[in-house]
């Protein structure tokens, strides 16, 4: 019988790893709505989180709401906006821009990134079809495979 077990236990054992991990996986998902960080603690071995959303709200951004709307969601989260997303890679970033070109620039994009002032690599991208968000891909990277 003892050598029965020798055999079953390890694989009980690894089964329940399996479980526990991919519950926690699973849950990641709604947690990252509002907390990439917090969701990148249940995404082992390297702990990154990323995921794209096309339905709801992830991090205050309605999916379906227009590019308006998802502007000042993004701003009243104290996100602050990447304008290397498209295209203009000088270092100032947004602090280059009067707030009125800077706006008028964002309202013609199909996509923003947005970066969190708390972690800087933490933030989201959000993609338009139609004036409206249609998928916001929020991220936290804590660790990067070189």
């Amino acid at each position: 019988m003892r050598g029965r077990w020798q055999w079953l236990l390890p694989g009980i054992v690894l089964a329940l790893g399996i479980g526990v991990w991919a519950l926690a996986y699973v849950r990641s998902h709604e947690i990252g709505r509002t907390d990439p960080h917090r969701a990148a603690s249940h995404r082992p071995p390297l702990f990154n989180f990323s995921e794209t959303y096309t339905d709801g709200t992830a991090l205050g951004i309605a999916i379906g709401s227009s590019r308006e709307e998802a502007i000042r969601a993004a701003e009243a989260g104290g996100y602050i906006v990447v304008p290397a997303g498209w295209g203009d890679d000088r270092p100032g970033g947004a602090a280059l821009y009067e707030t009125s070109e800077l706006h008028r620039t964002m309202l013609r994009q199909n996509q923003l990134s947005w970066r969190d002032p708390r972690g800087i690599w933490s933030g989201m991208i959000v993609e338009f079809s139609g004036g409206r968000v249609s998928s916001v891909n929020v991220y936290y990277i804590n660790f990067e495979m070189m």
